[in-house]
């Protein structure tokens, strides 16, 4: 291995590898390369890897590339999830490969770390981001070492709070706050009880105010000031209202202006003029400098009335709820909620913006269990090709037990939209389950089968609500001896049990599930459903029983010393983790379907 010591002197004798710009290297042309393409070349006595612009990421990714050639995986950040495969002999073929460049400028999925909610070390978080960096994440999954050879710092969480401090501004300016029944607002006067850390207002910003305008357009300037135009051209900043928060009432002319009195319900006309000022001022005072729109819940759909966005906004589709159906392909003709997608997605581009992102949650905030994604994520990796996506973010509460599978395939397929996925499916129930491969690739085929089982409108969607459903006694009898084959198969051999453990731990939650809802079809009565008019689900105390039961079942699995299995806080709340409790005990997830029909086969 040649280092920078070395490069001055003569070309060495016998077999050697030649990593990065050297004079070994030299005659290899990168010109024109992005930085995360790189060159593996190989010939007779020599292994070179050299990358593409500023040439840190690349040659990393290059390195990479050729372990895998050689066999290497990384499944699992902790060292027990690698596959490094024992070679006597290592053979690469002769010839020049020029990696292209990624079909995705941005790929993230473990921004939150190696866990979300759960405590993590620093031994923790450090391997998450290893993991990151070696499975081609870019955004601050790989965290801020240059030996990782950078990041592409989007930013698009929901910034009006953290901008404009309302501690900050609003005795001074309460005209750039919230106007809700005639009076100006520090906080929101109908939710007092459930304000936010992030944003104790529980209220949006006063969009239609000049002077408010002017502001956040001079708070994001000198943050743009504030970098390199090297860096500028890997970051955004944010400008996105905040989270489940209500904007200013009819009242406020301001606001109201900006409207489309068509659509008086539809915040992205408000809120896309709001972010075109603030974009038009900061591409004056730096020009490169680019913003970043999280449109999500009432300002997901395109602007009515605004024929243009500016051309330095970034647009991040949050596709949360009925904005993601992943029972169906992006293009099923039976997904009107995919539908609805795609079609914002074309408006989007219709009004200009021509740096569109997804907002993903392709992970369990909602659901502990299996969720089998791994044809969904593929499908909407290819199909974002063609629609011109730039790069996918995965909002992600790691259960790297149940839900290692997913996790792994979700990075590998935004690197890479063209994987051969069976191939790669197939390494993955050999190298990670070893003796117990058959009935484990079974078990999880078993599974993404049900979640495309679903009959319409049914589905799974965000954070895996609604995938309880997909757990019927007939599922259920068919998973359980494929878990009972895996182990008798891994019996004795440590590193195959470890690895099993947390795939069992996720079919026992999902098996306790499917009981509860037996329960409720066997013991329930009808109640009317709170919020869908005309709608019903069954009420039982004896499944009310069994749920707390799994609650305290799960508290002692995530408090034992050892492998983060879930990605959950034990006792955090007596209802156990956040959504599960309704949307299992009161069919929150799929209100708008009677739950007495969807439970038709829990008998």
């Amino acid at each position: 291995n040649i280092r920078d010591a070395d490069w001055t002197k003569e070309t060495p004798q016998g077999l050697y590898i030649a990593i990065g710009k050297s004079k070994l290297t030299e005659a290899i042309q990168t010109t024109g390369l992005s930085i995360e393409q790189y060159v593996i070349d190989v010939d007779a006595d020599r292994l070179a890897i050299v990358g593409g612009h500023s040439g840190k990421r690349g040659v990393l990714y290059g390195v990479y590339d050729v372990l895998e050639q050689l066999g290497v995986r990384w499944y699992r950040p902790e060292p027990w999830g690698w596959h490094v495969p024992r070679q006597e002999r290592i053979t690469l073929p002769v010839g020049r490969k020029v990696a292209k460049a990624p079909d995705y400028v941005y790929r993230s999925e473990l921004a939150g770390g190696f866990t979300r909610k759960r405590m993590k070390t620093a031994e923790m978080a450090a391997a998450g981001r290893l993991w990151s960096v070696r499975n081609r994440l870019n955004g601050a999954d790989v965290g801020v070492n240059p030996q990782f050879g950078g990041r592409v710092g989007m930013s698009f969480g929901h910034s009006f709070y953290l901008t404009i401090p309302a501690e900050q501004y609003f005795e001074k300016h309460p005209e750039y706050f919230c106007l809700i029944r005639g009076e100006r607002r520090k906080s929101n006067p109908d939710t007092p009880d459930k304000l936010r850390a992030g944003n104790p207002t529980g209220l949006q910003l006063c969009l239609g105010n000049p002077g408010l305008q002017e502001l956040f357009a001079q708070k994001i300037i000198a943050q743009a000031r504030s970098r390199t135009r090297e860096e500028l051209d890997d970051i955004t900043f944010s400008v996105s209202p905040n989270d489940a928060c209500p904007f200013c009432d009819g009242g406020c002319e301001g606001c109201k202006a900006l409207d489309d009195p068509r659509f008086p319900e539809l915040m992205s006309n408000r809120v896309s003029a709001f972010v075109n000022i603030v974009a038009r001022a900061v591409a004056k005072a730096v020009p490169g400098a680019r913003v970043s729109l999280n449109v999500y819940s009432s300002w997901t759909e395109p602007p009515t009335n605004i024929p243009k966005v500016e051309p330095n906004v970034c647009i991040h589709m949050s596709l949360i709820n009925e904005w993601a159906d992943y029972s169906r392909d992006l293009l099923d003709p039976l997904s009107p909620w995919n539908k609805r997608t795609v079609e914002s997605m074309r408006k989007w581009k219709d009004c200009g913006a021509t740096q569109i992102y997804t907002y993903e949650y392709w992970s369990g905030y909602a659901w502990l269990g299996p969720l089998p994604l791994v044809r969904t994520m593929a499908d909407r990796c290819r199909e974002y090709r063609r629609l011109n996506i730039k790069g996918i973010y995965n909002e992600t509460c790691p259960h790297w037990g149940p839900q290692g599978l997913d996790l792994y395939m979700c990075a590998k397929l935004m690197w890479d939209p063209n994987l051969d996925l069976e191939k790669e499916l197939g390494l993955y129930y050999q190298n990670y389950y070893g003796p117990a491969a058959a009935p484990m690739k079974e078990y999880h085929e078993l599974l993404m089968q049900a979640i495309r089982s679903l009959p319409a409108p049914a589905a799974v969607y965000s954070g895996g609500r609604g995938a309880h459903f997909m757990f019927k006694p007939s599922l259920l009898e068919q998973l359980k001896p494929c878990m009972d084959r895996a182990q008798a198969l891994v019996k004795g051999q440590a590193l195959y049990e470890r690895r099993l453990a947390g795939v069992a731990a996720g079919y026992e939650f999902a098996r306790r599930i499917g009981e509860i809802l037996v329960l409720k079809v066997t013991t329930g009565t009808k109640v009317a459903s709170p919020r869908w008019s005309g709608k019903y689900y069954l009420q039982s105390a004896e499944a009310e029983r069994k749920f707390r039961e799994l609650v305290e079942w799960l508290d002692t699995v995530t408090t034992k010393e050892g492998d983060v299995i879930f990605d959950y806080v034990p006792r955090a709340s007596k209802d156990g983790p956040g959504y599960l409790s309704n949307d299992v005990l009161k069919n929150a997830a799929l209100g708008f379907l009677d739950e007495p029909d969807l439970l038709k086969d829990f008998k």
